[in-house]
């Protein structure tokens, strides 16, 4: 296992009166900054939260290569005690919910997921469910592979996202094109995602192979 090192830091961003603490976790690879100044009780998670981004951020850049590419290696996590839904990636910053984490103390997938957007670091164009799919797949694939699969119906459609995506991508790496996502992965980066690459790579149209997945539930 990799040395951690946690230290706490005192900022004073100018949107601040009062100074803010903030906890440091690292190693020589990476490095998590756990804000948790609005939310106090969640230290501890969010202490923890910190440590796994830390363990994952090499992992999650293996996973998703692409040429020329240096994955992001800080990110800095904070805990919003007014935030509805549950978190969002921007840049190189996690905003989660406070209260969503209350709510769901064991849900440390949906940090991995959030992590995941921070190494994509996708410019903007690509399609939203694609991307959300990829972060999940990241997720139940890779981090979560025992953790119940939700039960699709045929209402289901691979423009979804999340894990109704992660399980088609995972279904199509199986049967048709080991190696899918992290083509698609590379195509979002550079910004040269379009429909055709579906059928360059597997052969068959996204709804092709999203019909033959149908029959499968």
């Amino acid at each position: 296992m990799k040395k951690l090192a946690l230290l706490f830091l005192m900022l004073i961003p100018a949107a601040y009166a009062e100074p803010r603490s903030v906890v440091k976790i690292s190693t020589k690879d990476a490095t998590a900054l756990v804000d948790t100044n609005d939310a106090a009780d969640l230290k501890e998670w969010g202490n923890k939260a910190g440590t796994l981004c830390v363990e994952w951020f090499g992992k999650i850049a293996a996973l998703l290569p692409s040429e020329g590419f240096v994955a992001p290696k800080d990110v800095t996590l904070y805990f919003d005690p007014k935030m509805k839904g549950v978190a969002h990636a921007l840049g190189g910053k996690i905003t989660i919910s406070a209260g969503f984490v209350r709510s769901h103390t064991d849900d440390w997938g949906m940090v991995i997921h959030e992590l995941t957007h921070v190494v994509q670091a996708y410019p903007n164009g690509g399609p939203g469910w694609l991307v959300e799919g990829i972060a999940d797949y990241i997720r139940i694939v890779h981090f979560e592979p025992q953790a119940p699969r939700p039960k699709l119906t045929r209402l289901a459609s691979y423009k979804d996202a999340y894990k109704t995506t992660a399980m088609f991508l995972e279904w199509i790496e199986k049967q048709h094109a080991p190696g899918l996502v992290v083509k698609m992965n590379a195509a979002l980066r550079k910004g040269e995602y379009r429909e055709e690459l579906w059928s360059e790579i597997t052969g068959k149209t996204v709804d092709e192979l999203w019909a033959e997945f149908a029959r499968t539930f």
